[in-house]
């Protein structure tokens, strides 16, 4: 009941704020929604939900900060429920046009129910310019045995 209650704060957080966007000193604030999948094929995947923060650095390079929280548990093997949160700061490299590719290397720190660290992160995907802001489908690699698969958006305020 817990993480359904700060899923619900996190998104009326994240629409307040992009409904109150009223102009661009450059920072972005997002959301993002998706699934979690530990490597295996045994493995199940669990829902995700974040908040993302960024901000352009110069041309087509940014950095960005990514919170995600797993709402809904996935399955290590038959019997194990499983769950992952993760705090990530990335450089972002993103090429031009209204649909475009994304590229980011970071770092992040994760805990799920087996064990804690911080290790490299890496993510490919593609984003399209819709409206004031961004929608990103993305594949993100959080350490070396889970991948996030989410789709979000993220505007100026």
């Amino acid at each position: 009941m817990k993480k359904i209650l700060m899923a619900f704060g996190l998104i009326a957080a994240m629409l307040s704020t992009a409904a109150m966007a009223q102009s661009t000193n450059g920072l972005m604030f997002g959301g993002m929604a998706g699934f979690t999948k530990p490597h295996g094929s045994d493995n199940d995947a669990g829902v995700t939900i974040g908040a993302r923060l960024g901000k352009q650095i110069q041309g087509n390079f940014s950095w960005e900060a990514d919170l995600n929280l797993g709402i809904i548990d996935g399955k290590i093997g038959a019997n194990h429920d499983w769950n992952i949160n993760s705090v990530a700061a990335y450089g972002v490299y993103r090429t031009d046009g209204d649909i475009h590719l994304k590229a980011k290397l970071g770092v992040a720190y994760w805990n799920d129910d087996f064990d804690h660290d911080t290790s490299l992160s890496a993510g490919i995907g593609i984003g399209f310019r819709m409206g004031r802001g961004i929608l990103d489908v993305e594949y993100t690699q959080v350490n070396d045995y889970v991948d996030y698969i989410t789709v979000g958006y993220s505007m100026p305020f």
